[in-house]
């Protein structure tokens, strides 16, 4: 007998809704329930319910000390034991335990809402969609574009790779593709997201004129002119797929053409175009399509966070995280605070790796990167 465990109304980042099949409720708000497969009321404990898996060890082990053992204890480390299956591995454990003479439902019901609220991890093998450029080529990451134009920082079509899901992108490699540099080491003072009713597609980072600005890896400059509201702007195009924007510049110490490396001057900063006080602005585009450069560069730490970096294809643009980081869904009742606290960060860095604001509403089936 194959028991299926939960029922989600939510999956792969799209949300279904009975009697509405483009994702709205009848008051037009995206929301969804996640409902889990429950036989009876009887739980095997509350104790642990939002606890991760060091909270519930910890919580056996007072358990211990204070009372020694018991079958509350028992229990807790046969629920610690299973967090770390798969869910193949609990769907079998589950259905043995419906074969025993007496079927323990409370220890089931536990499983199923522990499956219901794992949180997803981004593998940390070497992803099959891997892509791994060359620094040996005249044109960098010549495949995914359509085309080599240095007239406009972002020429491409706005459907370019609407058809892509997933792929996976070896940021920097001192072989193949050269290391990374912070652009300008000072204060963020502008996250990626929208900003005063509008989408602020990079960050904005404080500097002086004549502050020199450095290229983000390795490349190829594909723009280096006067351009609209950013100004006097690089952009350069990365071995690694990814291209990087400079604005608001107030020289170029490079041209259009130039191969550089990460850490490379690439202008000096100023506050050309339209800016309200000297700062570089800095995107980072795949496909012409911005993602938030904090999710996967430690701004406070001037590093990347890993070497590999995702990218989901979502309805307007790509999600971006970097390889072997924490997912968490968004549950009804949940707030921004509350998560934070759980994962032992804060609201400010919640914030920042998602591209959005601390007092945002979250919706229920809304995907967070919490670590």
């Amino acid at each position: 007998m194959r028991l299926t465990l939960t029922i989600l109304l939510l999956f792969s980042g799209a949300v279904s809704f009975a009697n509405d099949p483009e994702g709205h409720s009848a008051e037009g708000k995206r929301d969804t329930v996640e409902a889990v497969v429950m036989y009876g009321e009887e739980m095997l404990f509350d104790a642990v319910d939002g606890l991760n898996e060091q909270q519930v060890k910890d919580l056996r082990d007072s358990v211990l000390k204070f009372h020694g053992r018991s079958e509350f204890s028992d229990y807790l480390g046969l629920y610690i034991s299973l967090t770390s299956k798969t869910e193949d591995e609990l769907i079998t454990y589950i259905d043995s335990l419906f074969e025993t003479d007496e079927v323990p439902y409370a220890l089931i019901n536990q499983i199923n809402l522990f499956l219901a609220n794992r949180p997803e991890r981004v593998t940390n093998s070497v992803p099959k969609d891997l892509f791994i450029g060359a620094k040996n080529v005249a044109i960098p990451a010549e495949h995914f574009y359509p085309s080599w134009d240095n007239t406009n920082p972002n020429p491409y079509p706005w459907d370019w790779g609407s058809t892509d899901t997933s792929l996976s992108i070896l940021l920097s490699d001192p072989q193949k593709l050269g290391d990374f540099a912070i652009p300008v080491v000072n204060t963020m003072t502008s996250t990626f997201g929208w900003r005063d009713g509008r989408m602020h597609n990079g960050v904005d980072i404080d500097l002086e004129v004549w502050d020199p600005v450095q290229s983000a890896f390795d490349g190829v400059v594909r723009v280096a002119r006067y351009y609209g509201g950013y100004g006097r702007v690089v952009v350069v195009r990365h071995f690694n797929g990814l291209e990087t924007v400079y604005a608001h510049l107030h020289r170029f110490k490079v041209k259009e053409g130039d191969k550089v490396y990460a850490g490379q001057v690439v202008g000096l900063g100023g506050s050309s175009g339209k800016s309200t006080g000297s700062h570089l602005h800095f995107e980072v585009r795949f496909k012409g399509k911005p993602i938030n450069p904090a999710s996967f560069i430690s701004f406070d730490e001037q590093r990347l966070i890993n070497d590999t970096l995702v990218l989901k294809r979502t309805k307007n643009g790509y999600v971006s995280y970097p390889k072997g980081v924490l997912i968490y869904t968004v549950k009804r009742g949940d707030n921004l605070f509350e998560i934070a606290r759980q994962y032992g960060t804060t609201t400010y860095r919640l914030a920042e790796l998602n591209g959005i604001r601390r007092n945002d509403y979250l919706y229920v089936g809304q995907r967070l990167r919490v670590i």
